[in-house]
Formats: C-alpha cells, sequence, structure tokens
C-alpha cells in the first residue's frame, strides 16, 4: 500500500522548491499558462555547485518541480516515479531563469512530462528533463 492508495495528499508549505513556509528553500513561485507551468527565478550563492554555477541537483530540483506542477495542475495528484534530466550546458547563478514544463501523455494512473530551463534574457536550453509520475486514487 502506498501513501497514494489513501486519498489525498497534503500540502504545509514546507516543500524545499515551492513551499513558502520553509525558510530555507528555493522559494519557487508558479504560475500557469495552459499548457504550462511556468517560474522565474534567479539562483544566488547558496545553491552553487562548481564556481559561479547551480548545483546539478537544485537543476534537477527545479525541472522535476515544474513538471510537477504542471501535472498537478492540468491532471490531478501525483508523485514523480521516474526522471531523466540531461543538463545542456552549465546554470549560471545571479542571472533570471525560466523553467517550463507541460504534459506529454496521460494513460490510467500515469502522466508523463516534459520540462526545460533556459536563461530569461538569452534563448537556448540549458537542461532540460521527462518524467513519468503516478496519479492519486482519489
Amino acid at each position: 500500500m502506498s501513501i497514494l492508495d489513501n486519498g489525498e495528499l497534503e500540502d504545509d508549505q514546507y516543500c524545499f522548491a515551492c513551499g513558502q513556509r520553509n525558510p530555507h528553500g528555493l522559494g519557487m513561485r508558479v504560475e500557469y499558462s495552459e499548457p504550462e507551468a511556468l517560474c522565474r527565478i534567479t539562483l544566488d550563492r547558496r545553491w552553487q555547485g562548481w564556481s559561479g554555477i547551480a548545483h546539478g541537483g537544485v537543476t534537477a530540483t527545479l525541472l522535476d518541480e515544474i513538471m510537477a506542477h504542471a501535472v498537478i495542475r492540468y491532471v490531478g495528484q501525483a508523485v514523480t516515479i521516474n526522471a531523466q534530466m540531461r543538463y545542456r550546458k552549465p546554470v549560471p547563478l545571479d542571472r533570471e531563469l525560466v523553467v517550463r514544463g507541460w504534459i506529454t501523455e496521460t494513460n490510467g494512473r500515469r502522466a508523463k512530462a516534459a520540462a526545460r530551463l533556459e536563461l530569461a534574457d538569452q534563448p537556448g536550453v540549458l537542461a532540460q528533463a521527462e518524467a513519468v509520475f503516478l496519479l492519486s486514487k482519489s
């Protein structure tokens, strides 16, 4: 039995990525423009990996979270069960980033989504992802 079999997932606003009550989180603020979820964010040195660039785990978190928001908004409550990331270029710190996520397929209790991360002022994908989500039974 999984947590998803017991009904609604609870959001206490402490999510590391988007929880507005988590003082140590990323503080993502997500907007929606069908069919996408979108976040504009600037990462500072707290999120650094190598000098001047974002840690790959933080980049993965941004991509996973934006896909989850798209799934939750347009399909229903879900959790990530598989994700694949592709890092194309270093993600710089102290520059505005745009992260977009959208649904690519739904099938029963599963949804697939994709995402990309770009600089706000310059074309070109810095990182991208695809994931599979398991939807709640409720």
